[in-house]
């Protein structure tokens, strides 16, 4: 047994435990830790995103349509164009970084924020931003 003992190098079993043992796990921790902290940018350009939409949608609303609603120029081309205005405004106030890291997440982006807009339409419509 005393020899077994003398003949192990303990160097080669450190480097067998490092490279089998630890390397696999610190790799799993960083790419868990890396994925997490995507998530979380992700959920706060989310939330940037709904802020800068609301307020695209006010503004949109008290410029261009409050005045025009009620007459016979609202038509459905007019609310698209308001619309599609909305969506530009908000592109417009994001953070180029933010932009892209949302367009990036979302590869049907342009959809996600039109459905963005009809929701901020409807809660401000129903009093509840």
């Amino acid at each position: 047994m005393n020899e077994v003992l003398q003949s192990i190098n303990i160097m080669e079993v450190l480097s067998t435990i490092w490279t089998v043992v630890l390397v696999p796990i610190l790799g799993y921790a960083w790419k868990q830790s890396y994925t997490w902290l995507q998530t979380k940018k992700l959920d706060k350009y989310a939330t940037i995103l709904y802020a800068e939409v609301v307020k695209s949608v006010k503004s949109v609303y008290e410029v261009e349509v409050k005045d025009i609603k009620k007459t016979s120029d609202w038509t459905p081309e007019k609310q698209m164009e308001v619309k599609e205005l909305a969506k530009t405004k908000v592109c417009q106030a994001l953070s180029t970084a933010i932009y892209k890291c949302l367009k990036e997440a979302n590869s049907d982006f342009e959809d996600y924020l039109d459905s963005l807009v009809g929701t901020a339409l409807f809660d401000i419509k129903n009093n509840a931003l």
